[in-house]
């Protein structure tokens, strides 16, 4: 019995030690040396003290959603990028570098745009009494832009994924010249070329999230219609900024039953697009305020009682809305929405209209 059990978990680690290794990919960083000029250390050792050793969960060649990881390691990695660059002399000094960040980022910038980063955070040290001091800090973000369409992200992973290395090297390289620099300088820091700061937090390095959204709109009430709308909202978040999204709708409508017979018609429909200028102010993480106006611009159909031919009428008015969006989940989920609508039109049924919509949508 006790062989049994043991050999169930042996069989239940075995199967998890093989999901958790197909959910690794590697990059291998190219050794390729830069001009470091005259120098008077090397790096004697590269230590990697971020918390999760990766670079950060991506899609690889494949499509697959995976975690990408330096080959074989940061920092083995790293150390046989720079040896390529800097060489050890009798009289060279020791120095230590700890890697404090060291990840890559893709979101797409707006709807042409895709954004892949890689950002380095890395402290130089000398070894005191047995203890690292650290001398110079650096962080740098290197960022490249691809041209995509809305939904083209997919036709550009091989071009994203195989630049990923140039962009480490670039990063790497900017802060080994910086700490260069700063130890030729003289005790006027003010003339280096490179910024000098501590960074202790990491949220300067990421990247705003773009926000795909498909949602279904149906009206609650209204003074004059019923309809229901469908669209498609994209935006790049934003903490503090006021966001500009990329908006488009169509909706379809009909008047009420007894307006429109009041008015001696048998039905009264209208399809409209909604051109206009929308915009969402983060309240707290996943909650967004959201105002707009607009121009509806469609086509009203409508049949008087006791005819059997439809009359066509163009439309065009003026609307305004204000409302909230909650988005609880960053990546993929669920989107709700709710907005308070006012429009006038030129429609021979009303002219003004005020009311209540709410909305469901999926975030992807």
């Amino acid at each position: 019995m006790k062989n049994n059990a043991a050999m169930k978990y042996l069989f239940f680690f075995a199967v998890l030690f093989s999901i958790v290794v197909s959910g690794q990919d590697f990059i291998k960083l190219k050794t390729v040396p830069f001009d470091s000029g005259n120098i008077k250390f090397y790096i004697k050792e590269i230590i990697d003290d971020r918390k999760e050793k990766n670079l950060g969960i991506h899609k690889n060649l494949k499509g697959e959603t995976v975690k990408l990881q330096l080959f074989p390691n940061a920092a083995y990695a790293v150390k046989s990028f720079i040896d390529s660059s800097l060489v050890e002399t009798s009289d060279s000094q020791k120095i230590y570098v700890k890697i404090n960040a060291l990840s890559i980022q893709e979101t797409r910038r707006n709807t042409e745009e895709v954004i892949s980063r890689a950002t380095v955070d890395l402290s130089f040290c000398e070894m005191r009494k047995g203890k690292l001091k650290e001398l110079y800090r650096i962080q740098r973000n290197e960022d490249q832009v691809f041209a995509a369409s809305v939904f083209g992200f997919t036709s550009i992973i091989e071009d994203v994924f195989l630049s990923h290395d140039q962009r480490i090297r670039a990063a790497l390289e900017y802060c080994f010249l910086a700490f260069i620099e700063h130890k030729n300088s003289s005790i006027d820091k003010s003339s280096t070329h490179f910024d000098i700061s501590n960074f202790d937090e990491n949220d300067d390095n990421k990247l705003n999230n773009w926000y795909n959204i498909i949602e279904y709109r149906q009206i609650l009430t209204s003074t004059y219609h019923n309809g229901w709308a469908l669209g498609y909202t994209g935006f790049l978040d934003d903490n503090s900024a006021f966001i500009i999204p990329y908006e488009i709708n169509i909706e379809f409508y009909d008047v009420k039953d007894n307006f429109a017979r009041r008015e001696g018609f048998e039905y009264v429909d209208a399809t409209m697009l909604r051109p206009g200028i929308f915009g969402y102010k983060k309240i707290i993480s996943g909650v967004y305020g959201t105002v707009g106006v607009n121009i509806p611009i469609g086509v009203e159909v409508k049949r008087r009682l006791g005819n059997d031919n439809d009359i066509y009428k163009f439309l065009i008015g003026v609307g305004a809305s204000q409302g909230m969006k909650i988005i609880p989940w960053q990546n993929y989920g669920l989107v709700l929405g709710v907005e308070f609508f006012q429009q006038i039109q030129n429609s021979e049924i009303y002219t003004q209209d005020i009311g209540l919509e709410i909305s469901v949508g999926f975030n992807f």
